[in-house]
């Protein structure tokens, strides 16, 4: 599984509702459920980065790293799948707030058979898990362009998956749901 973590300063979006400390806090905490949902499976985890903090952490818990060039997700992450060949791959962005391992399994058992797609619920994409090459297109509405590229694609709606936090809306959403 690819976990591509551009930054922990990140979560810009997120600007007019949280201080620049809360944001780190957020991102660490929602890296850290990700691998702790990883953990929990027997999937293969790496993270791919250009942040030298990033790296820290990730080697500090013993995750395989991979150098991105620093340019924008699609390339980082398509960076990180060309080094793993054939192998099968999940690329899972880590701002997901419900992600388990349960989850990440039933994912991977459907791509053994085509890609498999897991929409956010803003219309990008959470989850991408197939074999070899792929033609990302991350940004607003990447999920209608995802599925364009792979027509036959499995599309899995999965709430453990779905619910991202990258919006202030998205965050106000997600408060709602943990405090019901």
């Amino acid at each position: 599984m690819v976990l591509p973590i551009r930054d922990f300063d990140g979560m810009s979006r997120l600007r007019s509702v949280l201080s620049a400390g809360d944001r780190l806090y957020l991102s660490r905490l929602l890296c850290e459920r990700a691998v702790a949902a990883v953990s929990n499976t027997d999937l293969d985890l790496v993270v791919t980065t250009s942040s030298s903090e990033v790296r820290q952490w990730a080697k500090s818990q013993s995750i395989d790293v991979l150098s991105d060039k620093g340019t924008d997700l699609s390339e980082a992450v398509s960076g990180a799948i060309q080094s793993l060949g054939e192998t099968p791959w999940l690329v899972v962005l880590p701002d997901l707030p419900l992600i388990s391992g349960a989850a990440l399994e039933m994912v991977a058992v459907a791509a053994a058979i085509r890609t498999v797609l897991v929409p956010s619920q803003d219309g990008g994409t959470n989850v991408i898990a197939s074999r070899g090459e792929f033609p990302f297109h991350y940004g607003p509405s990447s999920f209608h362009r995802h599925l364009a590229a792979r027509p036959d694609a499995t599309v899995m709606s999965c709430r453990e998956l779905s619910i991202d936090i990258d919006s202030p809306a998205h965050l106000a959403t997600f408060s709602n749901l943990s405090s019901a």
